[in-house]
């Protein structure tokens, strides 16, 4: 029998992994400095994951076997030999199982995937009437429009010191980008999914956000470790070993082992890497919020206050682990303003959300006052600030009233406004929904570049050209990753890690 092979196709074929080999180079170099323990090998965790995220099942089990071979064979003493002491091999053991257990969890979420699109293809759809259809889908340009700019916000602040860190709402207000963040991402799943739910496919919906909580999970455990591999490389690059000092960084330096099962089990979280669990534990109890607001949406915000307001007077918050103390961000309490997200969501999609003038001028004057305050009586009057923000509420790991109330407040006299829909048509402003769409595309992508800006400003690389370039550059690549995204998805091809 005659067997041809076609030379594209087998090259075709053959790409996934040479990529994969890519992929895994530059951790393979980076591990080579890296002399303080054995676990160093676990940098290879993301390449683990990019594998099995971009090019599926196959190809990611190449890479745990690639990354297992080099571990051994080039770092585990003696070294050019795959022979190791018993001793060695609990930490090869621990990487092996870690690197199966992400592999695992990118797998099951990928047929998770295929389960609910199977699902949809098989239910049968009922067109809403294009006049209908198209309202929720304005209102969620605006949106992403937002998301966009709170993704920019998040990305300079990031970066402490960088001199764009004075040009952020937060300087003008008494809450910041984390409260816009998590309100609209209440918005974005009461338009996304509440018609759905309310519509008899509370299962359906209950699996897609279930799904998205795994992918965050994951994409939360290849951030914590590429964190770790960026603040290293810094260390060693620029002789700054203080770098590894600073934000939970240590005790991965100093017990290894500890971190990772940390990491793991969420109980143990980088400054700057700690909002996406949040986000983890925001999204499993949607689907009782979205239950609730079936019922009644005042329900639902009353249900979510009286656990805000248990939260504060008895202290509730998620305990770290192994270091002592709370999670940063306590989702018992940042519950609320998702609460609230999805009401504001339900009620536009209803047309039910007004515009009222007297709430308007409240919310004015809620603005303004924060305006007076933050900038000292917009710099008249020294000492506001210091006198009123002991007073004012503003703790941000338990979503303070006074940040909630300020974010509130601005959030409507936006509303109030009426500029979202001028501003999202606007031709400039475009990139802004592009991002806001590939919102967790883009945040892992500011998350490692802010990582680097990061290592360059505390290591006294702060220069304004190099300020202006990490800026510029990345959003100009962030932008660039989420058409990448898009025209990938266009075309039937692998699609990256999409908001």
């Amino acid at each position: 029998m005659n067997i041809q092979v076609d030379p594209s196709q087998f090259a075709r074929s053959l790409r996934p992994f040479l990529l994969t080999v890519l992929l895994v180079a530059p951790f393979c170099l980076l591990r080579g400095p890296l002399h303080w323990h054995g676990y160093s090998y676990f940098l290879f965790l993301p390449a683990v994951a990019l594998a099995e995220i971009f090019f599926g099942f196959g190809v990611g089990l190449f890479a745990i076997l690639l990354t297992v071979f080099i571990a051994t064979y080039f770092f585990i003493e003696p070294i050019y030999t795959l022979w190791f002491s018993p001793a060695q091999l609990p930490a090869l053991a621990l990487y092996a199982l870690t690197s199966v257990v992400i592999f695992g969890a990118c797998e099951g979420v990928r047929l998770l995937v295929q389960h609910v699109s199977d699902i949809r293809h098989k239910a049968s759809h009922q067109a809403l009437g294009a006049s209908e259809a198209a309202k929720p889908k304005q209102r969620a340009v605006s949106v992403d429009m937002w998301r966009g700019f709170v993704l920019c916000t998040i990305f300079i602040n990031h970066m402490p010191g960088n001199v764009f860190e004075a040009i952020t709402f937060r300087n003008i207000g008494l809450s910041d980008s984390a409260e816009a963040f998590v309100f609209m991402s209440g918005v974005a799943m009461a338009l996304a999914y509440g018609r759905k739910f309310n519509g008899g496919r509370e299962w359906d919906v209950s699996l897609i956000l279930v799904k998205r909580a795994v992918k965050l999970y994951g994409v939360h455990l290849l951030l914590s470790l590429a964190g770790i591999a960026i603040f290293a490389a810094g260390a060693i690059a620029l002789h700054a070993p203080g770098l590894m000092n600073m934000h939970g960084r240590d005790l991965f330096v100093h017990d290894a082992n500890t971190f990772l099962f940390g990491i793991v089990s969420l109980g143990h979280q980088l400054g700057y890497f700690n909002i996406l669990p949040l986000y983890v534990a925001l999204i499993v109890v949607v689907p009782g919020l979205l239950y609730l607001a079936r019922i009644h949406i005042g329900l639902m915000l009353a249900a979510s206050a009286l656990l805000y307001a248990l939260t504060r007077f008895y202290g509730w918050n998620l305990p770290n682990w192994p270091i002592p103390g709370g999670w940063f961000f306590n989702p018992f309490a940042w519950q609320f303003i998702m609460a609230i997200g999805i009401a504001a969501g339900l009620a536009m999609q209803q047309n039910r959300l007004v515009r009222s003038k007297p709430l308007f001028i409240l919310a004015s004057v809620i603005v303004l006052a924060g305006a007076f305050v933050v900038t000292n009586g917009f710099g008249l009057s020294f000492g506001v600030r210091d006198a009123v923000y002991n007073w004012l509420d503003l703790d941000k790991t338990n979503l303070g009233l006074g940040r909630l109330i300020h974010f509130l407040g601005l959030a409507y006299f936006i509303y109030g406004l009426g500029i979202s829909p001028k501003l999202a048509s606007l031709r400039i402003l475009q990139p802004l929904i592009v991002l806001g769409r590939h919102s967790l595309l883009v945040f892992f992508l500011l998350s490692l570049v802010a990582a680097f800006g990061q290592v360059l400003l505390l290591t006294g690389h702060n220069a304004l050209w190099i300020q202006v370039t990490l800026l510029v550059g990345g959003v100009s690549f962030f932008y660039a990753a989420a058409k990448f995204s898009e025209a990938e998805k266009a075309a039937g091809g692998p699609v990256m890690v999409r908001g």
